[in-house]
């Protein structure tokens, strides 16, 4: 993931050369995924807008994700275990969208920037990203789909 400097943000798969997943317009409020599909296209940041962290068995993600009739939604990773090298979202991308998020007033914003602001930190330190509270639950959730795990406690 990189950010252009000012006011959009980029959401790239993690690695070398990653593609880009997706955009923040901060002028806009808007994240706008580059690949769409029915599911899967711009939502608008707002106190209606929910935001999540998934983990599965090798990643975590971050879900933007906007309303039950003409549901759409926009998903990021943030960290990613492949075999024994862990990537991860740079600490400056990761504080962008904490910060972003925070000051459009998504739903459930507190449980998903408190673990950004703190693996931007763990980055910043120089320490492993295994380390990082994002990629605290992956592999919790062996099966397909992953789990849904910013609204819970620790376990």
């Amino acid at each position: 993931m990189t950010s252009s400097p000012g006011s959009v943000i980029e959401l790239r798969g993690l690695g070398a050369g990653a593609a880009l997943v997706a955009r923040v317009d901060r002028s806009a409020g808007l994240i706008d995924p580059v690949s769409r599909s029915a599911r899967v296209g711009p939502v608008r940041l707002d106190r209606r807008t929910d935001v999540a962290l998934m983990s599965g068995k090798h990643r975590t993600e971050i879900i933007v994700s906007r309303g039950l009739i003409g549901w759409k939604r926009v998903i990021a990773p943030l960290v990613e275990l492949r075999g024994d090298i862990a990537l991860a979202v740079p600490a400056a991308i990761a504080r962008a969208l904490a910060d972003e998020l925070h000051t459009r007033g998504v739903r459930e914003a507190s449980a998903v920037i408190d673990p950004l602001r703190a693996h931007a930190a763990v980055m910043e330190a120089g320490n492993p990203v295994v380390t990082s509270p994002l990629a605290r639950y992956i592999g919790v959730n062996s099966g397909h789909g992953g789990s849904i795990f910013s609204a819970l406690g620790d376990l």
